[in-house]
């Protein structure tokens, strides 16, 4: 068998390998009747010779190919030159060739006339005022026919098998094109209507309606009539001469040579590209708003308002800094102004205040904004008597929400706020901005989606029956990446996704104009991280170890039992609250970072726990036990709010309970926390070597900046200074203990006076939150008159200015406390690393205790390890518990994290928290708009069935990108067979991803391998599309007590409530809903069992309270044939390791 070189596409064969192959085509493609026919002469339907057809309808075997076969296999046998054929056509495919290939072959020669059927008369369009009259006109049409007929010839070869008989067939077609022996004409002067098979010599002349196709020679319905008298023929040969003269040369070849061609990678790759996000990217608008967007944000407008308009929701997670604001304000102000609708926006109050007000008054923008206080409180949502919406809730047509994060806990009050605003009938589009979706694990990113993804198979027309069901899958996989492979196709289709990395990298010369009006190019400052160490032992000597010891120890038995937080351990029969298992181990997490901020914080919190231990104890001799059910809405133990909303109270103790030995253990419990209490009191602010280390810091920032400052202004900024700590305790401890040094430490001078903290909403010094951020950084915070004086150079913090807050008038940041969770550090380093920086480089420091750190870590990786266990023994769909979830993989990642930042390494700060690997749909979308600026319509006009290859990556084999009419399907198939198909999309881009430069590299062999392969994947294909014609697999799983529900409902009438109105609240409640919503209608049931009636009310009240909306199921696909699976393109990819 002849082939390529090395690097070549599959396979051009010898002809006699080509007429093997034929014979193995599958039927019904019009590649395999060559094979069929070599006889020379075949039967009538009577059992005579035909040598003379003249009657050809293409029925009962009476077909046009049977009758040309035979009438040149009688010329061929009887005259002494081979005939010449002529056959003039309106339309060509393969199949049809290849059902008298071996005869044509045979022939001295053929001539190949195509032209433009005329449209019949239905379809003729009308001529248009001022278009051309007569044969011009007529003349236009036909070339827009020409041009109609030689797409199809594309589309019909795009549509071959790719399979090795296929090709081959194709192959024979093409050196045959390719060998001499045809030559082929276009008429494009006027319609063709005729068709005509002519045989030199005056040898006859099949003609009637039949095209030079497969259909046309053996199953269309048609009329042909021989005709063999000498001067019929001769008017035909010359009428065939005279079209002929007047036709074009056409390179019939090209097209079909095309699937043979060699590609580099690149151009595939972005095929593959275009295919999945091509007409998207053919909608992009260039219409401008009323607002000045970079190129980014304007492509983030565009991809926000699709999804908007398909989900009703979409979620903006662009990274810090990147004007995810801006963004918004495009979208809220086309509602506002060109909708003439009204818009609500939902942000921190510190953002009301600041930047949405500045920025309203900017650009004159009339949108109402509350805060997530005043949402929560207002009595039209029924949780309050606040009156701060100004319209009825039924008035909003958008609702935005700035750090949407924070409405990540379904179970809060805030959250349940939303939920009524939103709900209608449409329910209320919203818009949700975050940097961070994922704080502690990927149920976060869930909750938030939930918001507008109505139902949980809602993606069940992309293959996705159950969301629950694929977060689950995802979070087994990877529980703490945004993006794992297996969530892509639905980040894709609801969030707008964008790192500091991918602007650099695809937007490198985008421009922004700052407020005087200058166009300045976009930069970010460099992020640089420095790491400083101080030994916790140094003031209290062998602390940590007995701390440790007491606190959780490696051989599992901890002293501190913490059985006042774990009263159901003392059941005399039965096992243990799963909840209360969980909960102490966010306890115990939650002291010993509280331990590590600082004494002031840890000695505080043990003083409210030794308190909360003897309240405990008279409660249980009061007959009660205090709640643990707050941890239902517990979402961190890493701030001052979560931990306090650990002690409640309420339950009656159980009959089976021990008290006896509770009391005991509770006791011995208290003890040990008073003896803890009072060894950390020891500890004084001038001794503390984590303080020490900070002052160090400050006289070496001030110093700095004062050799390097260039003007006042300039040296003011660079000493600016934002320190950050978890806790509220630590950052009155660091305030108080700057103020007394400030005073007595000359290197410290500048920042005399001009210091400020910030705790949660509280005033500290008499300084409020809201003077402190306009103080410290009055330029980038855009200070309102009266508060634009500049005062602060030193901010102490907790998180609460982590989030919204424009800050980059400052250039340092000093993290106080251990980055236990780095994502923390990813939100605080973008208050100063923002579009507009006057800063080249910004400054991170973190604060390490440095022969303590690996000991520190170990403690918490085991009180994560028993975290995770209780959160598999609840379920998540019990309760999602934060950082639990497969804890030694999560904190695996974050020790990595940490490890990097103590190196210095600032990639976590480029790429917004993801990983190195991390893939988005908008960097495929952004690499397909800058290869379409490159390459053009070669990517469009790229013949379908081609492949290239390439070296690279850890996995061998082939990926396919195929489509099924309009819905584009990938896959990756290992070259091991024993290895599972891949059909995650991004784990096939991933795969397939290459650069410009990535050269090909294609072996025979391996080439060969892609056909196989292919069958596999093709076969796959069919079988996900067929399951889904099957209305069963479509079917939501709706659970019982919705079921039950519904069943009652249309079963037991309710005052007030009509028949249709009962029948729309069962439709709703036959959907399927989550545990959230079962648990609110569990309650009903529990509550009103014994009253049918009221229950009936009550349930269609919450259907209403929880905005449940009738589900309406995916309709089933159509049924296929396998061979309508059409190959686009194809990858081959070798490993490294395996050349």
């Amino acid at each position: 068998m002849r082939t390529r070189r090395r690097g070549g596409p599959p396979l051009r064969p010898h002809r006699a390998a080509t007429r093997a192959y034929l014979r193995d085509l599958p039927r019904g493609l019009g590649l395999r009747g060559a094979a069929e026919g070599h006889v020379a002469s075949l039967p009538d339907l009577e059992g005579r010779p035909v040598s003379h057809p003249e009657f050809v309808d293409n029925l009962d075997g009476n077909t046009l190919d049977r009758a040309l076969r035979t009438r040149l296999e009688h010329l061929l046998g009887t005259l002494r030159e081979p005939p010449a054929v002529s056959i003039a056509t309106g339309y060509f495919n393969p199949g049809g060739f290849a059902r008298l290939a071996d005869v044509l072959r045979r022939s001295s020669g053929v001539r190949l006339l195509l032209g433009a059927e005329p449209l019949p008369a239905a379809r003729l369009p009308e001529r248009r005022l001022g278009e051309p009259r007569g044969e011009r006109y007529e003349k236009r049409l036909a070339d827009e026919e020409l041009d109609r007929a030689e797409r199809k010839l594309r589309r019909d070869r795009d549509r071959l098998p790719f399979s090795v008989p296929s090709r081959a067939a194709v192959s024979e077609l093409l050196d045959f094109l390719e060998s001499g022996k045809i030559e082929v004409r276009r008429y494009e002067h006027r319609f063709l209507h005729g068709k005509a098979f002519l045989f030199s010599g005056k040898q006859g002349v099949l003609a009637g309606s039949s095209n030079f196709t497969l259909a046309g020679l053996t199953s269309n319905l048609e009329l042909n009539l021989g005709q063999y008298q000498p001067g019929v023929v001769a008017k035909v040969e010359e009428w065939f001469g005279r079209l002929w003269d007047d036709a074009r040369p056409y390179d019939l070849a090209a097209i079909y040579r095309e699937q043979f061609a060699e590609h580099p990678p690149y151009l595939v790759y972005l095929r593959a590209l275009w295919e999945r996000y091509g007409s998207e990217l053919e909608e992009e608008a260039g219409d401008s708003g009323r607002i000045r967007l970079t190129r980014f944000q304007t492509d983030g407008v565009f991809r926000a308002k699709r999804i908007l308009d398909r989900y009703n929701g979409v979620l903006v997670a662009d990274s810090v800094g990147l004007g995810k604001s801006f963004i918004a304000a495009e979208i809220f102000t086309e509602v506002i102004e060109r909708n003439r609708q009204r818009a609500l926006l939902i942000a921190p109050a510190q953002l009301r205040d600041g930047m949405w007000r500045q920025f309203r008054r900017r650009y004159q923008i009339g949108i109402e904004v509350v805060s997530f206080e005043q949402l929560a409180d207002d009595k039209q949502l029924g949780q309050g008597e606040g009156t701060a919406l100004a319209s009825s809730i039924g008035d909003y047509s958008l609702v935005v929400i700035d750090e949407a994060h924070a409405f990540r806990n379904p179970d809060t009050k805030r959250a349940r706020a939303l939920r009524q605003l939103l709900r209608g009938d449409p329910p209320r589009k919203v818009l949700l901005l975050t940097a961070t979706p994922v704080n502690n694990s990927l149920w976060d990113l869930y909750d938030l989606l939930a918001y507008f993804v109505g139902h949980d198979a809602v993606f069940a027309d992309r293959g996705i029956p159950s969301l629950r069901e694929r977060f689950r899958q995802a979070d087994k996989e990877d529980p703490f990446s945004l993006s794992p492979d297996t969530l892509f196709d639905i980040l894709d289709a609801t969030t707008v996704r964008r790192t500091r990395h991918f602007v650099q990298r695809f937007y490198p010369n985008d421009n922004f104009r700052l407020e005087d009006g200058t166009e300045v190019t976009i930069r970010f400052p460099d992020p640089v991280v420095c790491s400083r160490g101080y030994d916790l032992d140094e003031v209290l000597p062998g602390f940590f170890d007995e701390f440790a010891e007491i606190l959780d120890r490696a051989d599992g038995r901890p002293k501190l039992t913490m059985a006042r937080y774990w009263p159901t351990r003392y059941r005399r029969h039965g096992a243990p609250s799963a909840r209360e298992t969980a909960l102490v181990g966010l306890i115990r997490s939650g002291l010993l970072k509280r331990f590590e901020s600082s004494a002031q914080a840890f000695v505080r919190t043990v003083t409210k726990m030794v308190v909360a231990h003897d309240d405990f104890v008279r409660a249980v001799e009061a007959g009660v036990i205090p709640s643990s059910d707050s941890l239902a809405g517990l979402r961190e133990t890493d701030s001052d709010e979560a931990w306090d909303e650990l002690l409640q109270e309420g339950e009656p103790i159980e009959d089976d309970l021990d008290t006896d030995r509770l009391i005991e253990d509770v006791q011995s419990d208290r003890a040990l926390l008073e003896h803890l209490r009072v060894r950390a009191s020891v500890v004084r602010a001038e001794n503390d070597p984590k303080l020490r280390l900070l002052v160090e810091e400050l006289a070496s920032i001030a110093a700095e900046a004062e050799r390097e400052g260039i003007t006042e202004s300039d040296t003011r900024n660079r000493r600016k200074v934002l320190v950050f700590s978890y806790f509220g305790d630590t950052v009155e401890w660091i305030l108080e203990h700057l103020q007394a040094v400030i005073d007595s430490d000359l290197r410290l001078d500048c920042y005399r006076d001009r210091i400020a903290g910030v705790r949660g909403r509280d005033s500290l010094e008499g300084v409020t939150r809201t003077d402190a951020v306009f103080g410290f950084a009055p330029q980038s915070t855009e200070a309102p008159p009266g508060k634009a004086a500049d005062n602060y150079d030193i901010l102490v913090t907790t998180d609460v200015l982590a989030e919204g807050m424009n800050l980059q008038q400052c250039g340092r940041i000093i993290n106080y406390d251990l980055p236990w969770n780095p994502m923390r550090l990813v939100q605080r380093h973008g208050r100063i690393d923002r579009i507009g920086s006057p800063h080249e480089n910004v400054f991170l420091t973190c604060v390490f205790p440095d022969r303590q750190l690996e000991a520190l870590l170990a403690l918490e990786e085991r009180i994560r390890t028993k975290l995770a266990k209780a959160a598999g023994s609840i379920g998540l769909d019990q309760i999602v518990i934060p950082g639990s979830a497969h804890s030694e993989h999560v904190f695996a990642d974050d020790r990595d994290q940490i490890a990097a930042l103590r190196d210095g390494n600032s990639s976590i700060f480029e790429r917004g928290g993801e990983g190195v690997h991390a893939h988005s749909g908008e960097e495929y979308r952004q690499e397909l708009r800058k290869g379409i600026e490159r390459w053009g319509d070669r990517i469009q006009n790229l013949a379908w069935g081609v492949g290239s290859g390439f070296v690279g990556g850890t996995r061998t084999g082939y990926v396919f990108c195929a489509r099924v009419f309009d819905r584009v399907f990938m896959r990756f198939v290992p070259e091991d067979p024993e290895e599972d198909i891949e059909r995650d999309t991004l784990t096939c881009l991933s795969v397939l991803s290459c650069t410009e430069e990535t050269p090909r590299e294609l072996p025979e062999e391996f080439a060969e391998g892609a056909f196989g392969a292919w069958e596999r994947a093709r076969r796959d294909i069919y079988e996900e599309w067929m399951r889904a014609t099957d209305p069963a697999t479509l079917q939501p799983r709706i659970r019982p007590l919705f079921r039950t529900a519904a069943n009652h409902v249309r079963l037991h009438p309710a005052d007030g409530l009509s028949v249709e109105e009962r029948d729309r609240v069962a439709d709703a409640l036959e959907a399927p809903w989550g545990i959230r919503q079962e648990r609110r209608l569990r309650e009903v049931f529990t509550a009103y069992q014994d009253d049918p009636g009221e229950l009936t009310r009550r349930i269609a009240e919450v259907v209403v309270e929880l905005g449940l909306q009738p589900w309406k199921p995916p309709e089933p696909l159509d049924p296929i044939e396998e061979d309508e699976i059409s190959l686009v393109v194809w990858m081959g990819i070798r490993a490294e390791r395996s050349w």
